[in-house]
């Protein structure tokens, strides 16, 4: 029987790359990366224009505060450092590199250099953080600071296999063809936090996965695999602590609150490419499907690679796109611009035809089901919070916890009126935030004063 969680919807699966071996791309002529590709302060960069780069290099590193170093992806020249809108709003800075095609890896990727039992814990974050390694779920937050704020903490680690987004597959096949990427980079955890239980996290459809992974695990009961429900959103960290211990987590809570810790897989991957190869998060898996690309694949792609790059080694496109997607359709962001470029949390490239297009053509109406309230993974009343923000009462929106929404997109997916119930939550959501910000920047002031 599998673990599972309150609300939630079944999507339509459209894993169509399950079956796809990851290929490794050959690197594009040109890259452009994000200095801010993580949850905190920008990186300022540490290169200029006209410097030679290799791979692995540092090229852009935070002075002070919450943030990741970023490395180079490929070996060649800085032509240009751009400054770019973000598809997530704001701006961002990108650093230009033109390939010279000899991918001449940089001094400073080398190996941990110690045993894991003869490291400290302090060592071991800070190999972490050197890597630029972020969550690569969709949440971006450094690695260096989770693990640093578990310790002492978690007494349950907690790995995240989960692929709920209809389409996505990179977890899966990074799962069923490098298991013990996974499995070491886990125990590397276990050490640095002294966590003595784990438990991998994995959809109870996904019967191939828990075979490659038991294999790597072996005997004995520190590592145990859990059969999760397949209904989205189980790899949501709430839903999954939930689903495992029937403990809720409580708004502006997380599960460092009920001793747990939680990772994704591909994560934990990335810390093992760090300290047994010294190898920095460059890379990562991307799958590229939708019914407008020719050939839908699983790429091991350099960080910076262009959304346009990877259509085109896919066979380019087959119909005519609505809408392009970095991420899931769920909670995927529709870009603007096909240049954009793959970043570290980049788990997909969705190219998607009129096809997939389910907006109504037909006004929006609430008919009042109350499918949102059923389906909202957080015990929400989605349409409650939208009409209070559409009528201008941030403080009721407050009252009804739009602040603890996780934009999972359940609500606007379940809605038989079509409307954009997620949209309207998430403009709530950012006016909650907002006014709780300046309240705290007001007290701050009268304090001085």
């Amino acid at each position: 029987m599998a673990y599972t969680f309150k609300g939630g919807v079944w999507t339509d699966d459209h894993k169509y790359t399950k079956n796809v071996p990851i290929e490794e791309i050959t690197p594009p002529a040109q890259v452009s990366i994000s200095l801010a590709q993580h949850v905190g302060v920008m990186c300022k960069p540490t290169v200029k224009v006209g410097d030679s780069v290799r791979v692995g290099q540092l090229i852009g590193d935070v002075p002070g505060g919450l943030g990741c170093p970023v490395h180079s992806s490929v070996s060649g020249t800085v032509t240009k450092i751009d400054e770019v809108t973000a598809p997530r709003g704001g701006t961002s800075y990108n650093v230009v590199i033109e390939n010279d095609g000899k991918n001449t890896l940089s001094d400073t990727v080398l190996p941990f250099g110690k045993k894991l039992s003869e490291a400290s814990s302090d060592e071991i974050i800070a190999a972490v953080r050197a890597a630029g390694i972020t969550g690569m779920g969709s949440a971006a937050f450094p690695t260096y600071a989770k693990l640093a704020a578990a310790r002492g903490k978690a007494d349950t680690l907690v790995v995240n296999c989960i692929e709920g987004e209809p389409f996505v597959c990179a977890t899966h096949r990074l799962i069923l063809e490098d298991p013990a990427a996974v499995i070491h980079g886990l125990k590397i955890i276990m050490v640095a936090l002294g966590i003595r239980q784990a438990w991998i996290a994995v959809e109870s459809s996904r019967k191939e996965e828990r075979e490659a992974l038991q294999k790597q695990i072996g005997e004995g009961g520190l590592i145990q695999l859990k059969k999760v429900t397949s209904k989205y959103p189980s790899g949501s960290e709430k839903q999954l602590v939930y689903a495992l211990t029937k403990k809720e987590i409580p708004g502006g809570r997380t599960p460092l609150d009920v001793g747990i810790v939680v990772f994704n897989a591909q994560t934990c991957a990335a810390i093992y490419e760090a300290l047994a190869k010294g190898m920095p998060l460059i890379r990562r898996v991307v799958t590229v499907d939708g019914d407008c690309i020719k050939t839908p694949k699983n790429l091991l792609v350099p960080v910076g690679t262009s959304v346009m790059d990877l259509i085109a080694y896919c066979g380019g496109l087959c119909a005519q796109p609505k809408k392009i997607i970095c991420g899931g359709p769920m909670m995927g962001q529709a870009q603007w611009d096909p240049a954009t470029p793959v970043t570290k949390m980049t788990s997909a490239v969705l190219v998607l035809s009129d096809y997939f297009d389910f907006e109504s053509k037909l006004p929006p109406v609430c008919i009042r089901c109350g499918r949102c309230v059923r389906a909202c993974p957080m015990r929400l009343m989605p349409l409650k919070i939208a009409s209070a923000i559409e009528a201008g009462k941030t403080a009721e929106a407050a009252a009804l916890g739009a602040a603890d929404c996780i934009e999972c997109g359940t609500c606007s997916y379940i809605c038989p009126g079509g409307v954009p119930v997620t949209q309207m939550v998430v403009r709530a959501k950012a006016a909650v935030l907002e006014q709780r910000r300046n309240d705290a920047r007001l007290k701050d002031r009268k304090s001085v004063v």
